[in-house]
Parts: C-alpha cells; structure tokens; sequence
C-alpha cells in the first residue's frame, strides 16, 4: 500500500511538473503587451494579410467596407491571424467627392498588383490575399475560400519582435527582428486608423456617413532586413488609442506576402 501511495504522489508531481512546462512554454512562445509584440523563434504560425483597395466615393464599396469590417470583428473571435489594411484610392475623387484618406501611392500600388497578376486594370472595390489571390472586395464567398487557403499554409517570415513607441516629438518610431528573411523581399509598415466615419457630402455616396476601418493612413516600405526601424511622421495622427501598426514581408518577384504582426503604440 505505502508503495502504491508513494507512485500515486510521485505520478501526481510528474503531472504537476508537466503543466509547470506546459504553462511556462505558452507564456514565452507568445507574449503580448499594448506597444510590443514577442513571439520565440520558431513560431512560424498561418498569416492572412488582405488589402482593399477602396474609396469614398465609390458606390460599389460600401458593402466592401462592411465585409472587411466583418472579417476583422470575426477574427478577433476566432483568433485567426487576419490583418486587414484598407487603402484608399484616389483616382475616384474627380466624381465630386475627395477621399481625405486617398492617397496617388496606394492607387499605384493596386496597378502594380494590376500587373503582376495580369488584370485589365485597376478596379474598386478589389480586395487581394497574401499578394497573390484577388476578387471583387464585396464577395463574400471567394474571400472565404482565399483566407481559408491561405490559413492553410504557414508562414515563412516570423517577426519576433514587434515594437511602436512615440518619440518626444510624437512621431512613431518602430522597431523589428524577423527570421525567415530573403533578400528578395521587403517589409511593408502600415500606419493605420482603427475606425473613421465620415459624412459625405458630394459624389456617388452623397448624404451618406460612412464607416472605414484599418484606414492605411502612413505607409512605409523598406528593403528586408533581420532587424530594422522605420519612423512615421507625427502628421495627421489619429487619436493614440486609434492607431496600430501592421508591418508584413512581401516578395518582390511574385508580390506574396509570407509573415505579418500587428502592434499598437504606446
């Protein structure tokens, strides 16, 4: 009986050995706080990075607005590593409503991706997956396959690192370390606005007031690195508690995004 006993308390301890472990590990594999995001060598987890290229004065791209508003309430449920990015188009504000969020350097971004995966041209709403899957922004169905197959495949650039801190002169400085880095790639930084609602007073959406979420509001791009810094300019900030920083690595051949994080400055 006592040697009985004596296994019982020596597998008890082993069991409680074995969830110390287990705990400990989950605390240092990923740990996440408001500015810094840290995740351990080796966590190459499956990313989804989708980018709509919209506007305000499109008529089309409400219901697209809507759907990545959906998508990015949806994944902070799941837990899914969704990081969606709204760049908004200028070529529309000719039709009577400027875009204050349009900018001429995400409409050559999207004729690039026009190019490099042989469309006609440009077009609003568009949405694009990982850099290499593209649809009208308002499909709900092939969105649906696109993050799926793309959730499938894990990634091949792991940030490790991910800081934002404001600077004495409230610019954004951000800091990165990342394994899994060719030299044929680069790392994009999103600055972005979490939500914006703005009433529209002239053009296709005229007497609406409209909802844009993950408004891309300053966008930086360097050549990949191990580790890197990039500072955003202290113009035109949103409000601190709505702003994040999306940086993912993109190569540059194909345009395939293959790793992302997501941080929010403190």
């Amino acid at each position: 009986k006592e040697s009985l006993k004596a296994k019982a308390i020596c597998m008890k301890g082993k069991i409680l050995t074995s969830l110390v472990f287990i705990i400990s590990a989950t605390i240092i594999l990923s740990f996440k706080k408001n500015n810094e995001v840290v995740v351990s060598a080796g966590m190459f987890e499956t990313v989804a990075v989708l980018e709509l290229f919209t506007s305000q004065g499109c008529s089309s791209c409400p219901p697209a607005d809507k759907l990545l508003a959906e998508t990015i309430l949806e994944s902070k449920k799941t837990g899914r590593k969704i990081y969606a990015l709204s760049f908004h188009v200028d070529y529309w504000d000719r039709l009577g409503w400027v875009d204050p969020f349009g900018n001429a350097v995400y409409s050559k971004r999207q004729k690039n991706y026009a190019s490099v995966l042989n469309l006609d041209g440009a077009y609003t709403p568009q949405m694009v997956v990982n850099g290499s899957s593209q649809f009208t922004g308002s499909d709900k169905y092939h969105l649906t396959q696109a993050l799926n197959r793309a959730l499938k495949t894990k990634a091949a650039v792991n940030f490790t690192a991910l800081t934002a801190t404001y600077a004495a002169d409230k610019t954004i400085n951000v800091q990165y370390t990342a394994e899994g880095i060719t030299m044929a790639g680069k790392i994009n930084f999103a600055l972005i606005s979490l939500s914006e609602t703005t009433l529209i007073e002239r053009g296709e959406n005229g007497g609406y007031s409209l909802k844009n979420e993950n408004v891309v509001r300053q966008w930086i791009t360097i050549k990949a690195a191990a580790s890197g810094q990039v500072v955003f300019s202290n113009h035109s900030l949103p409000a601190k508690e709505n702003i994040a920083v999306i940086a993912y690595f993109q190569q540059e051949n194909n345009l395939k995004i293959t790793g992302a994080a997501m941080v929010k400055p403190d």
